[in-house]
């Protein structure tokens, strides 16, 4: 499998993350499902078990050890629960490659949504590599500190050496011998890169897909504003049952999209709280060092990926709101009974709310992600003043 291949199609709709889901086993063909329970096996066995049950020297080690279990749980939510929507999310693709062929026969329309798939498309290529060059970073940080520590250490006296994620592996003893501690290295190496794949497919697999959503209902607004530069009585009405169609494909793809981020999105701001405190607690008490770079990264990529999802969302609930706006703004109470009729049904859908929640709790936007901020901050706070 080819990952970065040309892009040739520029209509075909998320394709390089649905490579990333296929390469670990999330996808529609049942044979790839080896490869998934595979992966499932590994990060149990290199990092979930160790980090329940081999224990801990100090305080902030378990602290820190919990903060990478949290960004380690939370990137594996998505390969858990995405197979069992699979086809939920197979069908909102249908969905929006359906209401790509509706518009593409207008070439301003179908220009819009080339240039937001080439976007999509680069952002998953940029991001993918942007995050292998974390990995790498963290990697080299560490090994540096092993051979940093190994090289100044004094005779009579036993090394301890800094690992890129803290738990003992079963009975290797990485913190004090130097080939236990190469062997847990390539062990979480490769439980790292599994993650990062699916940490970067879920990136683009779920941000590219709101994009879609948001530009979806920009090009229902903008056909609702060009609504009032038509004549005849027949043109009207004919563009505006196009519209209404449109507009129930848009509005099914949002409620599609919701449906398969509840749970995720759940699992991702209710773990950045306890990710942000614990991180934020464990920097302050090792300070910088080859391990602090480390949970640092983690906790940017992390930051990063939870302020895009508040982006999106934030953008995708003001789309939704701009169709109410150009809908009333057509002065469409001047028109026909029966074409009044027709646009009553967008009206009334304009009054609720279109967006990606956390479960039914709460919406996703800018003021949810400086509260979960705020949240971080004060356990933060409490931490420091109990330990």
């Amino acid at each position: 499998m080819v990952l970065f291949e040309p892009h040739n199609d520029p209509l075909k709709i998320l394709p390089l993350s649905l490579k990333l889901f296929a390469s670990i086993g999330v996808s529609g063909n049942p044979a790839d499902r080896v490869r998934l329970y595979g992966s499932y096996f590994y990060l149990c066995f290199v990092q979930f078990v160790p980090k329940l049950c081999m224990g801990y020297e100090t305080i902030p080690q378990c602290f820190r050890s919990i903060a990478e279990g949290m960004f380690s749980f939370n990137t594996c939510v998505t390969i858990v629960l995405l197979p069992l929507r699979f086809g939920q999310f197979e069908s909102l693709l249908q969905d929006l490659k359906r209401f790509t062929e509706l518009v593409s026969t207008n070439e301003e329309y179908k220009q819009i949504l080339v240039t937001l798939n080439t976007a999509i498309h680069k952002f998953t290529k940029y991001y993918f590599i942007f995050t292998n060059i974390i990995v790498v970073a963290m990697t080299c940080s560490s090994f540096a500190g092993v051979l940093y520590t190994y090289f100044l250490r004094k005779s009579n006296q036993s090394a301890v050496y800094p690992l890129i994620m803290e738990h003992r592996i079963y009975v290797l003893d990485a913190k004090r011998n130097l080939a236990h501690c190469f062997i847990h290295q390539v062990l979480i190496l490769l439980a790292l890169y599994i993650l990062l794949v699916a940490f970067v497919a879920k990136a683009g697999a779920f941000c590219g897909s709101i994009r879609f959503c948001s530009t979806v209902l920009e090009i229902v607004a903008l056909k609702i504003d060009r609504l009032s530069l038509l004549v005849s009585g027949e043109q009207y009405v004919g563009e505006l049952r196009e519209i209404i169609l449109l507009h129930q494909l848009a509005i099914k793809c949002a409620k599609q999209l919701q449906g398969i981020l509840m749970e995720i999105l759940l699992a991702q701001f209710t773990g950045c709280v306890l990710i942000w405190c614990f991180m934020l607690y464990s920097v302050m008490i090792s300070g910088i060092t080859a391990e602090g770079i480390t949970v640092m990264a983690m906790l940017t990529a992390f930051s990063t990926e939870t302020f895009m999802f508040c982006l999106l969302g934030n953008e995708l609930t003001l789309k939704g709101e701009q169709i109410g706006a150009a809908m009333y703004a057509s002065n469409w109470y001047e028109q026909p009974v029966q074409i009044q009729k027709l646009i009553v049904p967008i009206l009334q859908q304009s009054q609720q709310r279109i967006g990606i929640s956390a479960a039914k709790f709460y919406y996703i936007d800018y003021n949810r992600y400086g509260l979960s901020l705020k949240t971080a901050y004060s356990f933060y706070l409490l931490l420091k003043d109990i330990f």
